[in-house]
């Protein structure tokens, strides 16, 4: 089974959109860019390999004023 965890949320600093900061696997993340909050298609997607605080810095960098909110955990099974 496939499982990816959402870790953060964020609103993007040049537009207001809404960011997703998602936990693949191992060292595997990735950040999602939305439009509004019904998850419609995606704006963009950036997939990398780095560690967790290098993640959340990417993340945090693309943030308003570089805050996000880290969320209860929770999972999202592909299969």
């Amino acid at each position: 089974m496939n499982r990816i965890d959402c870790i953060a949320t964020a609103k993007r600093a040049t537009d207001g959109a809404h960011m997703y900061l998602w936990s693949k696997g191992p060292f595997q993340y990735e950040i999602e860019v939305f439009e509004n909050d019904y998850f419609n298609e995606a704006l963009e997607s950036n997939n990398f390999t780095c560690d967790y605080s290098e993640a959340k810095s990417k993340f945090e960098d693309m943030a308003e004023d570089g805050t996000c909110s880290l969320v209860v955990p929770y999972s999202y099974s592909l299969d």
